[in-house]
């Protein structure tokens, strides 16, 4: 059962060993720092609202690591290997072979991830923004709060929202329903960079 309000907001703003927390009443949290958090806090930021900005794994999400991103950035690589084979049909000289050193377009997808990352989704942009980020899980607590632990049973904060909580959880692949698939080596979007 939880505790009165008014003790609950009072303990949550202490951290282990008895150190005063940060503030912990927002206008808005929002829970999730992917795509679709890292768009509503940005926008409440820009309309003057102080947001906390939840994130249990890393900031950016599925677009930055694993999804947009390296994505667009190997099709970009793929795109330029394709017009140098192709160039003759437009009356360019082609090299007599063409090659691609995929050791060097795995850099450049790293490099362009860091670059977004430190860019725009990084704590120290969303900060210069306004934004707050709060690094754990968060479990809804009612309508206008949220617990979040760090984990390793480290004891939570409760955040308040006094406008509203964004849920912005993003997603996980599906396991594939597919006789034998669990026999077989397979990837999905998560680990197909990382080869």
């Amino acid at each position: 059962r939880l505790l009165g309000e008014g003790r609950m907001m009072a303990l949550a703003h202490l951290l282990p060993g008895g150190s005063l927390a940060g503030p912990t009443s927002f206008d808005l949290l929002v829970v999730g720092g992917g795509s679709a958090g890292l768009t509503a806090a940005k926008f409440a930021a820009r309309f003057g609202k102080s947001v906390a900005l939840i994130e249990r794994e890393r900031l950016g999400g599925d677009c930055t690591w694993t999804g947009c991103v390296p994505s667009k950035t190997l099709l970009a690589s793929a795109e330029r290997a394709h017009a140098l084979r192709t160039a003759a049909e437009f009356g360019v000289a082609q090299p007599a072979t063409v090659s691609v050193d995929m050791a060097a377009v795995k850099a450049r997808i790293g490099r362009t991830i860091g670059q977004i990352y430190d860019a725009d989704d990084s704590p120290e942009a969303l900060r210069a923004l306004g934004i707050e980020t709060v690094s754990g899980a968060a479990t809804l607590v009612d309508a206008r709060r949220v617990s979040v632990s760090s984990g390793g049973g480290g004891t939570a904060t409760v955040y308040e929202a006094t406008k509203g909580v964004v849920l912005a959880t993003g997603a996980r692949p599906r396991p594939l329903d597919i006789r034998g698939i669990a026999s077989v080596p397979h990837l999905t979007y998560e680990g197909i960079f990382s080869l």
